[in-house]
């Protein structure tokens, strides 16, 4: 068994005893939850890349809105045509976050710290073996109406037996976010501007830009089959080797992406329990044997607030 077997395996253990622990942790003012979600999608008009599935566990404890953790683990799995090489990837991540409430602020500063690790069976070597860090500072006032923050990633992807050079990836993510139709509404904006050292690494880039709007809408009573609340997202520009705070999510396995949207619904099952269903679809490029296609998916999520 190999040592990317065992950190999984010691990972998961980790998560259970968390888990175990929570009956008495949640008497102690603490919150916990649980998301459990996959993913399954399908590229077409790719001359090599055929699907895609992913499976992600992930277990949140906050303590009284002042701090928490986040423990989770993901395992990817990507299908290429014609036998070529399919990659299965596990990715461990860790955040711990601590919020701040000075009375001149109105509101309430949190600092944050993510730390992604990653490891594949990708032929070239490239993208396997990977550690980001990407710290982050926000803001929300008490009325929950107005959002701000400034995100930053950094990460090495080491030497690929394909291309020489190594490369390193930065990334700052400024967003705002805005509430409104007393509270009902929320649309967030994201830019993503990533640096790229090699560019004969990263497709002939040396730095990309995208911007991401999301808006979500909170029903008043049973809305629109049922649901709870509606999703809706969308990309433009391009970005390479993103590191999506809000998802948890490296695309270090992905191509220059040019665009894309996503719809989905929430339903809530009680009051601590909800399952989201979301439906997305996104444009790629692979510049260096021009080949574009899109990719389409199905997402599904189950959440569960211990407390």
């Amino acid at each position: 068994m190999n040592s990317n077997v065992y950190r999984t395996m010691a990972f998961l253990a980790l998560l259970l005893s968390m888990n175990m622990s929570w009956a008495d942790a949640a008497e102690k003012n603490w919150y916990m939850k649980m998301d459990i979600s996959a993913l399954a999608g399908s590229s077409s008009g790719s001359v090599e890349r055929d699907g895609l599935t992913s499976f992600s566990l992930f277990l949140a404890a906050d303590y009284l809105e002042r701090g928490g953790l986040v423990a989770g683990y993901n395992r990817t799995s990507i299908s290429f045509r014609n036998s070529g090489g399919d990659i299965d990837q596990d990715q461990l991540y860790l955040s711990g976050r601590y919020s701040l409430t000075p009375d001149w602020a109105a509101g309430r500063i949190s600092l944050r710290l993510d730390g992604y690790a990653i490891d594949n069976n990708d032929p070239g070597e490239g993208t396997g073996d990977l550690r980001i860090a990407a710290p982050q500072i926000s803001y929300m006032n008490f009325k929950k109406t107005f959002y701000v923050d400034i995100g930053y990633a950094t990460s090495s992807y080491g030497t690929s037996s394909n291309v020489a050079g190594d490369l390193d990836v930065t990334q700052w993510t400024p967003t705002v976010g805005f509430g409104f139709n007393e509270s009902r509404d929320w649309v967030q904006l994201r830019t993503f501007l990533i640096d790229l050292s090699n560019a004969e690494r990263a497709q002939g880039e040396d730095s990309t830009a995208a911007l991401e709007i999301k808006w979500t809408h909170w029903f008043d009573g049973a809305g629109l089959l049922g649901m709870d609340n509606i999703r809706l997202s969308g990309l433009v520009g391009e970005r390479l080797y993103a590191v999506d705070p809000d998802a948890a999510v490296v695309y270090n396995l992905a191509d220059i992406q040019t665009g894309g949207f996503t719809l989905g619904g929430e339903w809530a099952l009680n009051e601590r329990s909800s399952i989201l269903l979301q439906f997305g679809l996104e444009q790629y490029e692979d510049r260096t044997i021009d080949d574009s296609y899109n990719n389409g998916y199905v997402y599904l999520n189950f959440g569960h607030q211990f407390k």
